[in-house]
């Protein structure tokens, strides 16, 4: 079995910012190939999970796979996109990045990777008391538990969490600049973030 396959989620609608966030570029890079290259180093596999809307423009941009959530949970969020790689992956974690991150670095992966432990159904980064639930590891045995919260129309990733044994990492385990972290939302924050 594979230990680790990687998610960059990226199927958001992207309203406030105005047009698809994960083809925004920072330092000649687009927001998503960040994301799959701070992946690369910890994950056998990687799938962009996107908007059927979108996919077109994925593949001309890039060769890693890109998919769409599963027909049944299409549109229900985050949840569903890490219920969709599971269900096409056998490997024991699932590490999530949102596209949207474009400071993100590889060693932050690194780092976090290292927390991977059968004890923990989750390993969630939480620097500075945000916890980021699109920063983290999920191991296989969640699938059960995101199913019937997608069956039941809750696709919080705090609920999924609220029923997991999690591993929080914070700047106690590993010092990260908090600027990492950081969503953007708008293109004015990306702005400020950029000066």
């Amino acid at each position: 079995m594979k230990r680790m396959t990687g998610v960059v989620l990226a199927g958001g609608q992207s309203r406030r910012f105005g047009s698809p966030k994960a083809f925004a570029k920072f330092k000649g890079k687009y927001f998503f190939e960040i994301a799959v290259e701070t992946l690369r180093t910890v994950a056998e596999d990687i799938y962009i999970v996107s908007h059927p809307s979108l996919l077109d423009c994925f593949r001309q941009k890039t060769a890693e796979k890109v998919i769409m959530d599963d027909e049944r949970y299409r549109g229900q969020g985050p949840l569903a996109g890490i219920y969709t790689v599971m269900k096409k992956s056998e490997a024991e974690w699932i590490f999530v990045l949102p596209c949207d991150m474009p400071y993100m670095r590889r060693e932050v992966a690194e780092k976090l990777a290292k927390y991977a432990n059968e004890k923990f159904d989750a390993i969630i980064c939480a620097h500075f008391g945000r916890i980021q639930p699109l920063v983290g590891m999920y191991h296989r045995r969640t699938f059960e538990q995101i199913e019937k919260l997608l069956q039941a129309k809750d696709n919080r990733m705090k609920s999924l969490l609220d029923r997991c044994h999690v591993r929080y990492v914070t700047e106690q385990d590993f010092w990260e600049n908090e600027i990492v972290f950081r969503n953007v939302n708008k293109p004015n924050e990306f702005d400020d973030m950029v000066t």
